[in-house]
């Protein structure tokens, strides 16, 4: 029996003209005519009557399938060129912005000593000299013992008068960081990892030791961030707000619906500052010089979450459930304050993901998605639909696996104590710098977790052979589709974020898993059983 004629509508015809009728664009077929080939393909196999007895109609229909295999094959090796395409153009921009800011700080000293030497010519001083190396020598110093902060910000206002400049200039507190090791007298850390000395490679210095934070200048911002629906917190706060303004003297920022509460409790926190607008909130950074948190570990990933850069020193108060990140009790809090806005004090710098979407309809690269930064992790899932999630894998374009279960995890190391923990990850220190790999759920019994060093970009894509969409989540909200084709690109941020210690980095983490996870929790063995002769 011959082929029933296929609509032309749907096929070229043949399995030639099917690959040919393709549009062809920077050497990949369209998706939108890829799919349609393929199926059309699908239904001319569905309406052609085969009978075993006739084995040209056998050959053509394996031919048709073939062509269908390829079809598939080049809309996924088009997404994937596409998804490989962009991040490469988003490294691209990344790294072109950096050598614009270097440029741009390189050509300020010049700038700075051109005006000096201006003044210099109209009023004939020469005091001004010592000045300039001798802070030329402490930025020396800053570099070769640790990492120093030094800001000076301007509100935007110009004006020729000298008192307006005065009022106009504002310096944030600055500070330094530093490396230190118990009963290390010394202050400088060497940098170096290795040693070649003789040709043989040695172990010379440990990159990671304990951070210790030192106000250059006292501090004067703090702002503070409580969890809602709480009247312990609201109390608290409160009576924090009023201590701080007047044994400390700072200038105190809180949320417009916290300082809505306290006005309504009393007119004396007038002197409460907050924000009108969201845009206000990217500016933050620039004004305020320490964040104090009061609830759990929600509230400090919502005090992260507040920084899209460079993020202030936190100290978190426990009043939640668990406590992984939040060491400081507050009963005692004004002895707690008073230590730190003293100095030094220790912190735990807890790194974050970068994690930006890449859709596959858009129609140039530059048609991305803003990045969003996540301290715990990011979850790929399958959200309502009951089929598995179908994910393929990439770490710095190699691929690496396709995940087929109920999901995958991309957890920071401060994140290995949550969902990560949950679906069988392990528990890392919060100061290694790495990024979990953990299944959810995987239907395969040799998918083990892993962990990946911290320089590594990771990619997820949604196949177009999957048969449904993927739902992604950022420190569990702001949940985001991904259909066939998005690509989830996951690579370190820049900027972690710094939380204060109340004894040291892994005191702290230990004793938040013994007391929040009762860590190895058991009966001590009894010592009058039986014993080795």
């Amino acid at each position: 029996m011959a082929p029933s004629k296929p609509d032309s509508s749907a096929s070229c015809g043949d399995g030639d003209a099917i690959v040919s009728c393709s549009k062809t664009e920077n050497g990949f077929s369209s998706s939108l005519s890829l799919y349609h080939s393929e199926k059309a393909v699908e239904e001319l196999l569905q309406q052609t009557p085969l009978q075993g007895t006739d084995d040209h109609l056998v050959e053509f229909s394996e031919a048709l399938r073939t062509v269908a295999k390829a079809l598939r094959r080049a809309a996924e090796g088009k997404a994937s060129a596409q998804a490989e395409a962009a991040e490469w153009k988003r490294r691209y921009e990344l790294e072109r912005s950096r050598n614009l800011q270097l440029e741009h700080k390189e050509k300020l000293p010049g700038e700075c000593i051109g005006n000096l030497d201006s003044r210099r010519a109209e009023n004939s001083v020469k005091e001004p000299v010592p000045q300039i190396e001798q802070n030329e020598h402490s930025e020396k110093d800053c570099m070769k013992h640790g990492i120093c902060s030094h800001e000076v910000l301007h509100d935007g206002e110009t004006d020729s008068s000298p008192n307006m400049a005065n009022k106009n200039l504002m310096k944030k507190a600055s500070f330094k960081l530093s490396w230190w090791c118990k009963g290390a007298s010394e202050d400088q850390h060497n940098h170096d990892i290795v040693s070649f000395e003789r040709g043989n490679i040695t172990t010379a210095e440990r990159s990671s030791k304990q951070i210790s934070l030192k106000w250059e200048s006292d501090p004067q911002t703090v702002l503070i961030l409580t969890k809602p629906n709480s009247v312990s917190v609201r109390i608290l706060c409160a009576e924090m707000v009023r201590w701080l303004k007047e044994h400390k003297k700072l200038n105190i920022y809180v949320e417009p619906w916290v300082r809505t509460e306290l006005l309504t409790e009393s007119s004396i926190f007038n002197f409460v500052q907050t924000w009108k607008e969201e845009r206000e909130v990217l500016l933050l950074h620039t004004k305020v010089d320490l964040v104090i948190t009061l609830g759990g570990d929600g509230t400090v990933l919502w005090a992260a979450s507040k920084f899209k850069g460079p993020v202030p020193p936190i100290v978190p108060f426990s009043l939640g459930s668990l406590g992984f990140m939040t060491p400081f009790h507050t009963e005692h809090y004004r002895e707690c304050l008073d230590t730190i806005l003293r100095g030094p004090i220790s912190i735990t710098l807890r790194h974050r993901l970068q994690c930006t979407v890449i859709r596959d309809a858009a129609k140039n690269e530059y048609e991305t998605e803003e990045p969003i930064l996540v301290l715990n992790e990011v979850t790929i899932d399958r959200g309502i639909s009951s089929y598995l999630t179908n994910l393929e894998c990439f770490c710095d374009n190699s691929f690496v696996t396709r995940v087929q279960g109920d999901g995958l995890i991309l957890s920071t190391t401060s994140g290995s104590t949550a969902y990560s923990l949950a679906a069988g990850g392990s528990m890392v220190h919060p100061e290694v710098p790495g990024i979990l790999f953990t299944p959810i759920c995987p239907h395969s019994l040799s998918f083990r977790p892993l962990i990946l060093p911290e320089h590594v970009t990771v990619r997820v894509q949604v196949p177009f052979n999957s048969r449904s969409s993927a739902w992604a989540s950022f420190d569990g909200k702001d949940r985001k589709q991904l259909a066939a084709g998005d690509a989830l690109v996951c690579s370190m941020a820049p900027w972690p974020v710094p939380t204060a210690c109340q004894v040291d980095s892994t005191n702290d983490f230990l004793r938040s898993i013994q007391d929040g996870l009762h860590w190895n929790l058991r009966k001590t063995q009894s010592f009058d059983g039986p014993r080795d002769s």
